[in-house]
């Protein structure tokens, strides 16, 4: 890929012909994904191995059957990622998906994914802002916020701008985590609370809980530990062929290890589903 004098240059082009929006969108990508703006373009051959970015895709589709999502429902996915969400969802239980991502490489991913796999007419990956979706006034049957964090600051802000995208009586399915007990705050990750704290800034506005998963340690370390493993041997071959870059690749990877370490030791991993009440 491009190498160390011009890794200055973003995604869309050079920073100095950028505007603030696209400038706030590369960071909060690059934030999502845990690196900096300036290794984005990198993060297609870093995560080559990655289909699903986090997210459970059985875990969600099983959630929103027990959650009684009809056939043919509309969903909109925000930060879908690759897709392996939404191709899931639209394969197993025939929901039409609408997938958003700041991300265009892993879009390219998503719709590629979906042409191979004949669900081209039930899945739509577009690009944009999420924090542009939040507030707006749409009838989904149902919003997914997988592994993007309380993207609006906190929780309570976050549930106000994602109940708005779904019709009255519309789920709004939240998957990411809360503060483990004796864990006061995470300066590096603003916007958690305890599980109490989380429990009720989800429900601020009355809405109905339907689910609530919280997900072993066991089981978190395991996934996060098989994918640090995958990005591990993959940015070996990205250095080989950008070996200048090979400090801050190396950087990212620490970075994904010292995650896996928090995840189910500060920070609890859990999926929750609300019904829309007004």
């Amino acid at each position: 890929m491009v190498g160390l004098d011009t890794m200055t240059e973003s995604p869309r082009g050079s920073s100095d012909m950028s505007d603030p929006k696209a400038d706030r969108l590369e960071y909060q990508i690059a934030e999502a994904l845990d690196t900096e703006p300036a290794l984005l373009p990198l993060l297609p051959d870093l995560l080559a191995d990655l289909q699903e970015l986090g997210t459970s895709s059985a875990e969600i589709v099983e959630c929103l059957r027990r959650a009684g999502l009809a056939r043919g429902s509309r969903v909109l996915d925000l930060g879908c990622g690759k897709g392996a969400v939404a191709l899931a969802l639209a394969a197993e239980m025939g929901l039409r998906v609408d997938g958003i991502d700041g991300f265009e490489p892993f879009l390219a991913s998503a719709r590629e994914a979906a042409a191979e796999a004949g669900l081209g007419t039930l899945c739509d990956f577009q690009p944009g802002d999420l924090l542009d979706f939040l507030g707006q006034d749409r009838d989904y049957d149902a919003v997914l916020l997988l592994n993007v964090g309380p993207v609006a600051g906190d929780y309570q802000s976050t549930m106000e701008g994602l109940r708005t995208l779904v019709r009255r009586g519309g789920l709004i399915v939240l998957e990411d985590g809360y503060l483990a007990d004796g864990v006061p705050s995470l300066p590096d990750w603003p916007g958690y609370g305890d599980l109490a704290t989380t429990r009720r800034s989800l429900a601020a506005f009355g809405d109905e809980w339907v689910d609530e998963l919280i997900y072993s340690v066991e089981e978190i370390r395991a996934v996060n530990e098989r994918n640090t493993e995958l990005i591990r041997r993959r940015a070996e071959l990205v250095k080989r062929d950008q070996p200048q870059l090979a400090p801050r690749i190396d950087e990212y990877v620490a970075n994904q290890e010292e995650e896996t370490e928090i995840l189910g030791r500060d920070l609890i991993c859990a999926l929750w589903v609300l019904r829309r009440a007004a």
